[in-house]
């Protein structure tokens, strides 16, 4: 029996699965990112933990898909830099020719996009988009049933698009008033540290800000227990993601948008429906429908092995 890998490597975990070739995920395990790179060599950690992971399988892997975040080039197979880790000019050359195994880079966001429109929530639409909040911003695109990658690979990154003009905020790339600076579950921190500055109502959660003590997850905690500085918060946060979903309508068209990524999923109730208000406002373009993503943190595996397996431009 043959096997595909895919790997996603996040911000603060790599996850690994292995799968037939129907894309049914038999296996899946977690490495913390900050194990890997502080390993004297990455690429000799990485062939260990696919060795180790896939066991007496790995003669029937026939293949391996790598889904990243950050800035590719897929045609030398390189990781130039993940804006969400310390990672580097990481190519996967090396790695193919050690294990043996034919190997395909994708983006993270576009893998979990693919793998939403071939066996999730785009299945039957032509036009697609997906839209991944977590750590980061980042997503996919389908077009005329066409998978955008662009020259390099990056033709998704609308984490990095702006939507503050003033630039109030630096993203973590460096670049100013980008959406992922603003709504990301990294972002979302300076967000309330900035918005604070000017609220004059004291409330708890306010005050846990003031004093630098919070997490993203407690802006929608203390948001639904009536908190007033939290839910003006996720009002802001909301009305920013409607600006980044309504570009998104206007220039691509898609009949549907899917939604994940652990800020989204956690907070279904408190982003996606409020968000179809928003773009019904802001869109130029008939609004599609918001969707939650139906294969969750399992989308960008997936993706990734479709993308080894399926797309041969790379």
């Amino acid at each position: 029996m043959n096997y595909i890998i895919g790997i996603d490597m996040g911000g603060t975990w790599l996850r690994i699965a292995i799968a037939n070739l129907d894309y049914k995920i038999i296996n899946k395990a977690y490495i913390k990112m900050k194990e890997l790179l502080e390993s004297p060599s990455i690429i000799d950690s990485l062939e260990k933990i696919i060795r180790k992971f896939a066991g007496d399988r790995i003669n029937e892997v026939i293949e391996i898909g790598f889904a990243a975040a950050g800035k590719l080039d897929l045609n030398k197979m390189l990781i130039v830099f993940s804006p969400n880790s310390s990672l580097r000019n990481l190519s996967l050359s090396p790695l193919e020719e050690k294990l043996k195994k034919p190997i395909k880079l994708i983006n993270d966001g576009v893998a979990a996009a693919l793998a939403e429109w071939k066996i999730g929530s785009g299945v039957n639409h032509d036009n697609f988009v997906y839209v991944n909040i977590g750590s980061g911003i980042g997503g996919g695109i389908i077009v005329d049933e066409h998978l955008l990658i662009g020259k390099e690979g990056n033709a998704h990154e609308f984490g990095h698009m702006i939507i503050d003009i003033h630039g109030t905020l630096v993203c973590r790339c460096g670049g100013r008033g980008h959406w992922e600076a603003y709504t990301s579950g990294n972002g979302l921190l300076n967000y309330c540290s900035f918005l604070a500055k000017s609220f004059e109502i004291r409330t708890e959660f306010l005050n846990k800000v003031l004093s630098g003590n919070f997490t993203s997850r407690e802006v929608f905690e203390y948001a639904r227990i009536g908190d007033e500085f939290a839910y003006y918060v996720v009002k802001e946060a909301n009305r920013l993601n409607g600006i980044g979903l309504a570009n998104l309508i206007n220039l691509y068209d898609p009949s549907i948008i899917s939604m994940g990524g652990s800020v989204v999923i956690n907070n279904i109730d408190m982003i996606i429906n409020p968000l179809r208000f928003y773009i019904k406002e802001l869109s130029f373009n008939t609004p599609p429908d918001i969707v939650p993503s139906k294969l969750g943190e399992n989308a960008p595996l997936i993706g990734a092995m479709i993308f080894a397996r399926e797309y041969n431009e790379f």
